[in-house]
Formats: structure tokens, C-alpha cells, sequence
């Protein structure tokens, strides 16, 4: 459309430019990239326009950092890492201008907005929500509700760019087609699961080139054959075929002979009709300057329990279906497999409260579990019920299984599908009773059930509290922050801009920023400690064996704090120009800047997830409780946190008890007593130890009853009381088996790690037994399914 004045045509040229940039763009680019996509696009025109602040952006991509500066007030729904957020909007100015006072005063309010299911949807206090805009407004919510931040940087784009930019075009793959030509190749990144043959296959049909279609599936000797396949699928004197590169990410070593092949392919002398298709995983050996030429698309499997069910029924063929000498036992057991199979996909979309590893399990694993179902109801005489189970939960999908407890939890959830109650009418997978096997019928029956089951899944038929909803949510607000902070280097400096232009509150150069915040990090840092004088005050005893471990950790927080002080000290000095700035102090310079702790600490720290400022005060409490062991003797209650290696500890406190009581020290094991939460100040027991510093992630204590508990809503973690660590002899054991949880402790949230040399899991210290409510349902399956463990320290 024709526009009269200059400024008019400028602003529609920028609309479409920008809008074709968004739809090609995004065609490469997997779901949970779309968002941030589209923030980035609306980020720079803000700032383009002289509408972004700058500061503020920075505050929020970098998760509000500092710490509290004011005493929290009195309310049981603040936490301290909320509280210390809304002191830090403070000095942002603006409309933030004495914020934590106006906070202070309007608590009920706030709560109102905390408690709220849509805070976006409900009125702020002192009309807040209307005086800020959209990135005030995110600020504020990552403050208090870190789960509705997606919400929130959805309205930064609509406000700036419009509705179209949350809504990603569909795949069109003819479209994409038109784009390439015999010299530019078709490349398919795709996510473990998906697989574009069919797409291909139905685009080549509409093109009459199905008979044309040469797949080649890399991987080792395959080579020679591709290379042959690219020239006489491309001669200008044959027939031009389309040659299909499959799994180039299988073929690392053979990435340097295709980067050459398609830079040596010429337009001229190719066949009109070839194309070169090229499918792999995301990979850092596929050549750059073939994503940079090619037209590049993303597939990825249906998300979802539905969609994932109608792909495994549409993929199953009915003579297949209704061959089995045992139908009604197959068809049941049957859809109990792909309700397994797409239950335990989904269950990675809550983070460690799901898996504690990634797995990628894929649609053969359940192809061979399905042919084996099949079989063995074929071949023997009843249901092999053990064998079913151990063969899926164990070889076909717990061969990728590498974590223990993993490999409890998915037996655990195996064990619902793959049970005697499965054939009974009533029976149902889940709490709600929205999901069953349905009776026995053909495809078509099982095909309208599945359309009629929700779209999107509530977290009970996961097993999973509904607070893990939540979970999902921050984990995908943060993974936008995460991913946006590391390319703030393309945003200009400079004030805020536009109606910002007033404030006070300026943007610092980035060696302004990283100097004050080493300079700030070592006025805080205390002295090393004297570890000759605790030699001295704590000498190697027979029948103290903690004085070993308090050594040995002291010499790990003495090598830490070397490592924290030299950093900031050099990095301050190498902005003055007075020492070289090398590549360690580069990456201290740049982490400082995104607010995260420095891979140069942590490659002598303990494991910890929180941002660099947290970590700083996280240290220096750590610091302080071993320096009280130090002056005032050992304490009698010990703050598991604290230390680097737990496992030490726990050696040490066994080995006390071992000598302490004449035994072998191979004959001991561990027993606990969760102590009730009135008793504040207990005497140092006689044999083990009194710890506290634990939480339970996915569930709390109750008090009142003494066992495990579903979550208060909203709370991601409760503090566990104090538990004592009780050795005793095997013979002795007074476990309760069976009315107890196996709790894995672990030293941060997130859950995985590797095994070390010495046999000690990276990042598992042990296993607690924690009573449970057993009697009503809530066993060990319960709570393993659940997801919950024991972490000594919580995120930000």
C-alpha cells in the first residue's frame, strides 16, 4: 500500500522487512527459541526508536542482581530472594523511586497479586501495573512470580511489534522448497523422535519426483557412497535426483568432505532438478558454512501426551493390531505402553523433578517394546508380567538410563501400565480418572478416544504436584533470560532513552560494571584461614576423625578464596592497563557483566546453580559457619551446606562411631530420626550427628503427623528439620522396610552428575529414609514417581 509521507513509507518498510525476517527466521529455529526470537527483535527496535532503558533490560536479563538492603518485613509468603529483589528495582529510579518503602506499605496487596493464578490479569497496588510498562512490568514479576515472567515478555512484544510476532507461521516445506536451488541444499535440523522422510516423500509425490529420491543414511563406510550419490544425483546428463543426507551428525569425521562438496557445487553445471537434502541433529561438527548457504528448517516430535498417542495409533497398521492370540490382554497392555511411552517424553518438560537427565528415549524403543509385547503374549501361555517389566524398563528404555534414580523411577512408572489391573474396566491411570485403557476394540476406537483427552496435560497424570507446573514455567522464563544475557553484546550503551531520558540512572560501560563488582566482591572477602593453627588447636586424634575433615576443607576454602581474591584483584588492575587481561580474566570480565559465577571458581568450588551475587554471600555463610567450628569447637548441630564433601563427613561420623564402639566399620550403616521441628537447640548426640541445611524438593514435612507431605501451593522447596545421622550395625537396623522413602540427598537442584575416580557421584551425596504415609497410599512408588529428593541449597 502506496504512503504519502516519507516517514509513513519508512515505518512500512520496516514493518514488512522485519516481518519476513521473523517468518524466515523462525522456520530454523525450535519451539523454546521462538519466544526469545522474537523478544530480541522487539528489545532492538525499542532501542532503535530511543524507547529502551538499557539499565533496566540489563536488570532483568541479568536477574535482578544484589542483595537485600533493607530488613524484610514480617510475612510468611515473602521470601528472602523475592525481598532482595524488589530492594534491588530501587535504584533503577523512575518509577521504581522509593519501590521497597511503597512495598512495605501495601504487603496485602502484593500478596493479593502473589496469590492471584493470572497476576497480569488482577490490579497492582498504587495502580502499578498501569504506570509501568511491559519491561517495568516483568521486572516486577520476576520479583514476586518468576512463573508468569513468559506472560510477561510476551507483552513486551505485543506491545512493540504486535500479536503476529508470538505467532510463528506454519511449516510450509513446499515454501521452503521455492527458496533452494540445485547449488543451495535443503538442511533439516531435527530434534531426537522426528523424522522428515515423510514430508519429503509427500512434497517429492506432488512434484513427481517420489521415483527420484535417493536416501543415504550416514554413519560409518558410508562415505564413498554419498559422495557418488551427490554426483550422479547432480550430473547435468542424468535423470537429477533428490539425494537425501540422512544423520549427518553421525558422521563428525566425514563433515570437512561435505563442507567441500557443497562449496564445490556449481550451478551451472548441475541438473536442474537436483536437490541436496541434509538432515541431522543439532550438532558443533556440522560446517557452519553450510547453515549459513542453505535454507534451513526444524523438526520436531508432536509435544504432548495426545498428540504423541495418535502418532504411535496412526503408525500402527491393523492387520498388525488384530493378529495377536491374546487381544484383549494385548490392546490393553498395548495402550499402556504408548501411554508409558509418551508419559515419560512429557515428564522432561519439569526439569529434575521429571528426569535428572534428559533422556532422549525415541519411537523405537517403543516399537521394539511393542513388537516384544506382542511376542511374548504370543508365545507364552499367560501374561509375563516380570518379564514385560524388566525388558522395557530395564534393556529397551533403561539401556539409556544412566542415573540410579532414574532407574527407580522409571520401573516405578512402568509398574503402573504394566500390571494385572490394567484389564480391569475400572481401572485409571491417573488421580482425576481422565485417562484408562479404553475397551477393547479396533484402531478407530482407540483413535477417538485419544481425541477426546485433553490437549494439554495437567501434572497429576505425571504423578507430579500441581506446583510443578510451576517449575516448567520458571524453568522456561529463565531459559530465555539465560540465553538472552549472553547476547546483550549487541545492545548499545548509553542512557535509557526515549522517556527514559530524564533519569538519573545512566547505563555503565561494561568495565565500569565488572570493576565495581570486583572491587565490592573483595572488600567483603574475610582473611584465609591459619590452617597450621588449626593443626595446632584440632590435632589428629584416634577418636576424632572430624578434625581430619575440618583440615581438609579449610584447604579447599583457602584455594577457593585464593581464586575469588586474585581474580578481582587482577581484573581491576588489568582495566587500569597494569597486568595483562588473559583468557581467564576475559571469562571473570564477561560472567561478572551477565551475573554469573566464573567457570575459574567454579573449577575449585563446591557445585552451586545460584547467579554470582548469591553465590558471594552464599560463600561467605559457608565461610562463617567453619570459622565458628574453628573459634568455638565443634558445633552440635552441623550445616550440611556448608561444606565441599559431604561424603567426608559422613565417613568421619562413621568412622567415630566405628572406633568409638569397637566395630568393624564394613558392619555399620546408617539409620535417621527426623527430630520435630520445636526442638531448636539439641545437645550434641553421643555417636553421629545432628545436621541440618536440607530441603525437599517436590514435597515438605509435616509436622504434625511426622512424615512426608504433599507441597503448600507455590512452594518449590520446605526447609526439612533437623535429622539425625544415627550409625548403627546391620544387625541392629531398625529401618521400617516399606513404610519409608529412600530420599536421595543432592548438593544442588539440579540433580545430575557423573561418577568421580573414587567411585563418589559429582553431585548425589546419599540416600535419607524418611518416613511416609504409607497406610494412605503415599509409599515409596508414591513418592518416587513424585520426583522428590533432598537438596542442601536452593536456587534464586
Amino acid at each position: 500500500e502506496a504512503k504519502d509521507s516519507f516517514d509513513e513509507r519508512s515505518e512500512e518498510l520496516f514493518r514488512s522487512f522485519i516481518t519476513m525476517l521473523y517468518n524466515l527466521v523462525c522456520r530454523s529455529l525450535f519451539e523454546k527459541d521462538k519466544l526469545l526470537f522474537s523478544l530480541l527483535l522487539a528489545l532492538k527496535a525499542q532501542e532503535t526508536d530511543k524507547q529502551l532503558n538499557i539499565v533496566q533490560m540489563r536488570c532483568l536479563m541479568t536477574g535482578i542482581p544484589g542483595t537485600a538492603t533493607e530488613e524484610q518485613p514480617d510475612s510468611a509468603w515473602l521470601t528472602s530472594v523475592s525481598w532482595a529483589r524488589v530492594c534491588q528495582l530501587q535504584p533503577l529510579g523512575d518509577i521504581f523511586d522509593g519501590f521497597s518503602e511503597s512495598f512495605k506499605g501495601q504487603l496485602a496487596g502484593w500478596q493479593d497479586v502473589f496469590d492471584s493464578v493470572f497476576p497480569l490479569e488482577v490490579d497492582w497496588p498504587a495502580n502499578m501495573k498501569a504506570r509501568c510498562n511491559p519491561l517495568q512490568r516483568c521486572l516486577i514479576l520476576y520479583a514476586l512470580r518468576p512463573d508468569s515472567l513468559v506472560p510477561g515478555l510476551q507483552q513486551i512484544v505485543v506491545d512493540k511489534l504486535g500479536k503476529v510476532f508470538l505467532e510463528p507461521p506454519p511449516f510450509d516445506l513446499a515454501a521452503c522448497f521455492q527458496g533452494a536451488s540445485p547449488g543451495i541444499p535443503l538442511v533439516f535440523i531435527v530434534a531426537s523422535g522426528s523424522d522428515p522422510m515423510a514430508d519429503i516423500t509427500r512434497l517429492a509425490e506432488s512434484m513427481d519426483m517420489l521415483s527420484k529420491i535417493n536416501p543415504i543414511s550416514l554413519g560409518q563406510g558410508q562415505g564413498p557412497k554419498a559422495v557418488k550419490g551427490v554426483k550422479d544425483g547432480s550430473d547435468p546428463d542424468g535423470p537429477g535426483k533428490w539425494v537425501l543426507l540422512q544423520n549427518c551428525h553421525l558422521a563428525p569425521s566425514w563433515m570437512p568432505t561435505l563442507e567441500g562438496l557443497v562449496e564445490k557445487l556449481e550451478p551451472d553445471k548441475l541438473h536442474p532438478e537436483f536437490r541436496l537434502w541434509l538432515t541431522a541433529c543439532p550438532s558443533p561438527a556440522f560446517p557452519i558454512s553450510v547453515l549459513q548457504m542453505g535454507v534451513k528448517m526444524t523438526l520436531e516430535p508432536p509435544k504432548g501426551l495426545r498428540n504423541s498417542l495418535n502418532r504411535a495409533y496412526l503408525g500402527i497398521e491393523e492387520e498388525w493390531f488384530e493378529t495377536c492370540t491374546k487381544p484383549t490382554e494385548f490392546k490393553k497392555m498395548l495402550f499402556g505402553l504408548c501411554f508409558f511411552h509418551a508419559l515419560i517424553l512429557e515428564r522432561r518438560t519439569f526439569g529434575a523433578l521429571g528426569w535428572n537427565i534428559a533422556y532422549q528415549f525415541s519411537e523405537p524403543d517403543r516399537d521394539i517394546s511393542r513388537q516384544q509385547l506382542k511376542n511374548f503374549l504370543d508365545e507364552f501361555e499367560g501374561v509375563p508380567w516380570k518379564a514385560l517389566n524388566y525388558m522395557v524398563a530395564e534393556a529397551n528404555y533403561g539401556g539409556r538410563v544412566t542415573d540410579s534414580c532414574d532407574r527407580r523411577c522409571i520401573s516405578s512408572i512402568l509398574k503402573d501400565f504394566y500390571t494385572p489391573k490394567i484389564l480391569e474396566e475400572d481401572y485409571k491411570f491417573s488421580i482425576s480418572g481422565t485417562y484408562f485403557s479404553p475397551g477393547v476394540g479396533n484402531l478407530q476406537v482407540y483413535l477417538d478416544y485419544i481425541k477426546s483427552l485433553p490437549l494439554n496435560s495437567a501434572p497429576e497424570v505425571f504423578w507430579l504436584h500441581n506446583n510443578a507446573n510451576l517449575t516448567a514455567a520458571i524453568n522456561e522464563g529463565m531459559y530465555n533470560l539465560r540465553t538472552g544475557v549472553e547476547l546483550l553484546g549487541s545492545f548499545g550503551g548509553g542512557g535509557g532513552g526515549g522517556d527514559d531520558d530524564d533519569d538519573d540512572v545512566k547505563a555503565k560501560k561494561p568495565e565500569e560494571i565488572y570493576s565495581e563488582i570486583a572491587a565490592a566482591t573483595v572488600e567483603k572477602l574475610p582473611k584465609s584461614f591459619d590452617i597450621e593453627a588449626v593443626m595446632r588447636k584440632y590435632p589428629v586424634l584416634y577418636d576424632q576423625c572430624l578434625n581430619v575433615f575440618l583440615h581438609m576443607e579449610l584447604g579447599k576454602f583457602n584455594r577457593l578464596l585464593g581464586k575469588v581474591r586474585s581474580t578481582s584483584v587482577d581484573l581491576q588492575l588489568a582495566v587500569k592497563g597494569l597486568v595483562v587481561f588473559s583468557p581467564e580474566l576475559e571469562e571473570v570480565s564477561n560472567m561478572f557483566l551477565v551475573n554469573k559465577t566464573p567457570n575459574a571458581w567454579l573449577g575449585v568450588s563446591y557445585p552451586c546453580l545460584k547467579p554470582l551475587s548469591s553465590y558471594v554471600v552464599d560463600f561467605l555463610q559457608r565461610w562463617k559457619f567453619c570459622s565458628n567450628w574453628v573459634s568455638s569447637g565443634l558445633p552440635s548441630v552441623f550445616w550440611f551446606t556448608a561444606f565441599f564433601f559431604q561424603q567426608a563427613f559422613l565417613t568421619g561420623v562413621m568412622q567415630n562411631y566405628a572406633r568409638g564402639t569397637k566395630l568393624a566399620i564394613d558392619q555399620c550403616i546408617w539409620n535417621f530420626t527426623v527430630l520435630h521441628p520445636s526442638n531448636k537447640d539439641p545437645e550434641a548426640p553421643q555417636y553421629g550427628a545432628y545436621i541440618n541445611g536440607l530441603f525437599l524438593d517436590g514435597a515438605r514435612w509435616d509436622e504434625d503427623r511426622m512424615v512426608l507431605t504433599d507441597s503448600f501451593p507455590k512452594v518449590l522447596w520446605a526447609e526439612m528439620p533437623f535429622i539425625w545421622l544415627l550409625p548403627t550395625t546391620k544387625s541392629e537396623d531398625t529401618k521400617p522396610v516399606g513404610k519409608i522413602y529412600e530420599a536421595p540427598v543432592y548438593k544442588e537442584s539440579a540433580r545430575k552428575g557423573v561418577l568421580s575416580t573414587s567411585g563418589h557421584h559429582s553431585n548425589m551425596i546419599m540416600f535419607i529414609y524418611v518416613p511416609c504415609d504409607w497406610q494412605n497410599g503415599e509409599d515409596e512408588d508414591f513418592w518416587t514417581k513424585r520426583g522428590v529428593g533432598l537438596i542442601t541449597q536452593t536456587d534464586d
